[in-house]
């Protein structure tokens, strides 16, 4: 069995713990101690070359330059504040019509809203176990409150002002 170049390597950089086994076999194998011979060659003439210094600075290609992250551009920046400014501003001047719905409307209880959608639900599936492929399906109307309503299109209002912030923050 022969040394391995890791062994061997390791015996020239005087970091294996192995030392006086290698020796014996060195001393006993011609090819181990040729090979070694051979490396320690190598790295004489490796050691004997002279340090040249580069014209360029190879490693400034692949270092970043300047600014990592682009900027918007100052029109989209402003376009997009406009918007959320408008949409507060709707939002803001909404408030107080919705505020005085809101005495008027009642607002029913999770349980009353839980059986109507059940019942809606119960009708919507009796219409389409009913379908049949030449007539047209008649789904009930779904009777929304002006509640409802004010607050879906204030919720879709924060999710489009949302929205365009995480897509603005992303670019930037």
């Amino acid at each position: 069995m022969h040394l391995t170049e890791e062994q061997l390597n390791e015996y020239l950089d005087n970091e294996t713990t192995e030392r006086a086994q290698i020796e014996s076999h060195l001393s006993t194998c011609d090819e181990c101690a040729a090979r070694l011979t051979a490396l320690k060659t190598l790295f004489a003439e490796l050691d004997s070359l002279p340090e040249l210094t580069l014209s360029r600075n190879i490693a400034a290609r692949f270092m970043p330059q300047g600014q990592l992250t682009p900027q918007l551009p100052r029109w989209l920046t402003l376009t997009a504040t406009l918007q959320a400014a408008v949409a507060l501003i709707t939002l803001i001047v909404a408030a107080p019509f919705v505020m005085n719905l809101l005495p008027a409307i009642e607002i029913p209880s999770f349980t009353d809203v839980f059986i109507q959608l059940q019942s809606q639900w119960i009708t919507w599936f009796d219409v389409l176990s009913a379908f049949q492929l030449p007539t047209t399906p008649q789904l009930p109307a779904l009777e929304i409150s002006s509640l409802m309503l004010s607050l879906t299109l204030a919720g879709v209002s924060m999710l489009w002002l949302v929205g365009n912030g995480l897509l603005l923050r992303k670019q930037s």
